[in-house]
């Protein structure tokens, strides 16, 4: 479930990401996409409006427009690579403050006359008779970066798209605090000097363009925060050139290129249907989600009303914010709620529980099919409620998936993403969040348990991370201190061969679809006993070093092993302690340590490829161990636990630390120094360190 949750709330800069997001947009990008604008729906837009829009723009704006056209025109002639480089240098010749580093002064001169182009469209009336449009979003300059203070934008680095589309005019008499949110956004405008700079393939095509990967940067913060998003809708404007993009977990559609006053009519046409005309499904919410009512905002700023999950009758409200929610753009994009049912009078009723939202790939088997094969049940496991993939609300036969929303099909033997969620009864809290050692020792066994109870029936996790281990809220409900949930990438070891036949309804989407593509369809699938697909899953920040090796070597890649998701407990294990330290509220004093020892958890927690998670696994935080914020703060059992996982690493070896030591072995067949973790070596160190606090209950740290 966690993709990326280690950043700091500082000492991250715009370029954090762009290269190893650039490689990765290469492949996943359709150029040239007419249907961008159909899914706008820029024919609704009245023909007479853009037109009487078109004239008085050009009159009234007249200065604004040469001032934009003079702008490009000199930027065109530069080559790009001055253009790119133009900020920084400026920057360091003290021309522009250190807030405005991202842009150069000739972009930040474009702002201005833009945003007033913008705002002509956006606000000019109706033309009698056309009725009043039911949204009165509106495009502002983003002038201060969006703070990433809610609970799930913890790991947001600090950087903020050029214009942002807000939900509503109303937004500004918001507190101050709260006009910072990315949730409350419903799109965004990236701009660049020169027609140059724009966002379509170049020669070499080894990786996407600086603009585009910078709006799919921004993307992937916005899908993250704005709660159940399902895409993304960025302006990328260039020069006098612009183009629409959507963003999706399955990859980005970008529309052909226009040009902002020879196509005027079609900029109109796009401005304000983003503005005035298209609702919230439209520009990304999920269509099977609504805003709940304002008697119903609980502790959130806004709650949610959630359809039935399948058969099941059940509707949902969330309670909160999300308690999690993926940074990542592409692939699952799960997000984690807590949720209670809600009666025929809207009416919250029955326990508290968890939802989960993810995306699914349609030649894996569903978690909630998992569920359904587990033989048995353990306490350290999530109880699985209900779980189906989610359909749209007018069809409950019609999944909602990447290709649907687009309004296509995925090619011949084409896997796409279905959106699937699933309701767990157990409630928990991240692991971090530990109250004392001995409850994340305990947490961390009953959990590791539960996989060894899913090995023994041939079922294996392989996606072991620090959002799929959670401490329980009620121990004796659950029946054990933390369990595992998230069975997403969960393999099957069968060899067991079965052919189902299933009717495929046709693509949905905004906007017109193909004629050739409005009937129903069947097709055959051939499966061999659960899941397949990649043979390396899970999330990369806490994967073995053994995967992430074979990741970067030219040999076949090997399948995921129960000691792979074994030495992944350790990592997260890790990963909660520095934590839990590094966001303590140590006061002045210790100030500068624990800015120290947070730049270490980035380093060893924060790699965006996979280079610099494996060179991280022996340095960094492995450095800080005797560091004084860590030795108050972590007993001295638990510190042996973490020094003998560093010398294992580092020269395969064990070693003692202080006066007390581990009776059973951490790892086994020790060979060259990667060492293979087991079930029984990795619980006996646990219950071996639990043992110890337990005898001397003075050692256990307690955070209270």
């Amino acid at each position: 479930m966690a993709d990326h949750y280690a950043s700091d709330r500082s000492n991250y800069d715009s370029g954090f990401s762009h290269s190893a997001l650039g490689k990765e947009l290469v492949d996943r990008v359709q150029y040239e996409a007419q249907s961008v604008l159909t899914r706008l729906r820029v024919s609704s837009v009245d023909d007479g409006f853009v037109a009487a829009c078109k004239r008085t723009l050009m009159i009234e704006l007249a200065e604004d427009i040469k001032t934009l056209k003079s702008l490009a025109a000199r930027a065109d002639g530069y080559p790009v690579e001055y253009l790119e480089s133009e900020a920084d240098i400026e920057a360091e010749e003290g021309i522009i403050p250190p807030s405005e580093r991202k842009k150069s002064r000739r972009e930040l001169r474009m702002y201005s006359p833009l945003e007033r182009v913008l705002e002509h469209i956006a606000s000019s009336p109706s033309l009698d008779g056309q009725g009043a449009e039911p949204f009165n979003r509106i495009f502002r300059r983003q002038r201060a970066t969006p703070t990433p203070n809610q609970y799930h934008t913890l790991g947001f680095p600090r950087f903020a798209p050029d214009f942002s589309l807000l939900r509503d005019r109303s937004f500004f008499q918001l507190p101050p605090a709260l006009q910072r949110r990315w949730c409350d956004r419903d799109g965004f405008i990236e701009v660049k000097s020169s027609s140059q700079q724009h966002p379509f393939p170049t020669a070499d095509g080894g990786q996407a363009s600086t603009l585009l990967t910078q709006a799919a940067n921004y993307a992937r913060m916005h899908l993250s925060a704005r709660p159940f998003s399902v895409f993304s809708i960025s302006l990328l404007v260039f020069g006098c050139d612009f183009c629409v993009c959507i963003f999706d977990r399955h990859g980005v559609m970008v529309s052909p290129r226009y040009h902002m006053w020879d196509d005027l009519d079609i900029l109109i046409r796009v401005v304000r249907s983003l503005t005035r005309v298209l609702d919230e499904h439209e520009v990304g919410i999920d269509p099977s989600v609504s805003p709940a009512p304002h008697t119903m905002l609980l502790d959130a700023a806004q709650a949610y009303i959630v359809d039935p999950i399948g058969s099941d009758p059940r509707r949902w409200c969330t309670l909160c914010e999300p308690i999690w929610s993926s940074l990542s753009l592409f692939g699952r994009g799960t997000t984690v709620w807590r949720v209670r049912e809600l009666d025929a009078n809207n009416q919250l009723c029955g326990s508290e529980m968890i939802m989960k939202t993810s995306w699914r790939s349609s030649d894996r088997d569903s978690e909630s099919s998992v569920y359904h094969t587990i033989e048995g049940s353990h306490p350290g496991l999530a109880k699985h409620v209900v779980g189906a993939d989610v359909t749209f609300p007018d069809n409950k036969y019609a999944r909602i998936t990447a290709h649907a929303l687009r309004g296509t099909t995925p090619g011949p033997n084409k896997p796409t993403l279905i959106l699937h969620r699933s309701v767990i009864e157990t409630l928990g809290r991240p692991v971090w969040e530990y109250q004392s050692e001995r409850e994340l020792l305990e947490g961390f066994i009953a959990a590791l348990e539960a996989h060894q109870f899913l090995a023994k029936q041939k079922i294996l996790h392989r996606d072991i991370s620090a959002g799929n281990i959670l401490l329980a809220e009620d121990p004796l409900r659950q029946g054990s201190a933390g369990f595992l949930t998230d069975l997403d990438f969960a393999r099957l070891e069968s060899d067991v061969e079965f052919k189902i036949t299933e009717t495929v309804s046709p693509p949905r989407g905004y906007g017109a679809i193909p004629s050739h593509l409005h009937g129903p369809s069947t097709r055959t699938i051939t499966k061999f006993g659960g899941q397949r697909g990649g043979e390396i899953t899970g999330t990369l920040h806490f994967l073995s070093r053994r995967l992430l090796q074979a990741m970067l070597s030219d040999k076949p890649t090997p399948p995921t092993a129960a000691e792979d998701d074994v030495e992944s407990f350790l990592w997260v294990l890790v990963y909660a302690i520095y934590r839990r330290i590094c966001f303590l509220d140590v006061g002045t004093s210790q100030a500068a340590e624990q800015k120290t020892l947070r730049r270490a958890f980035t380093k060893s927690f924060g790699g965006r490829t996979t280079e610099e998670i494996l060179e991280a696994r022996c340095v960094a935080i492995w450095n800080l161990t005797d560091a004084p914020l860590v030795i108050q703060h972590a007993s001295a059992p638990l510190r042996v636990l973490l020094r003998q996982f560093n010398f294992t690493m580092v020269v395969a070896a064990e070693r003692s630390y202080g006066t007390f030591t581990l009776d059973t072995p951490l790892f086994v067949n020790v060979n060259s120094g990667n060492a293979a973790f087991t079930h029984e070596s990795f619980l006996g160190a646990l219950k071996s360190v639990l043992s110890q606090l337990r005898d001397h209950p003075e050692l256990d740290h307690r955070f209270d």
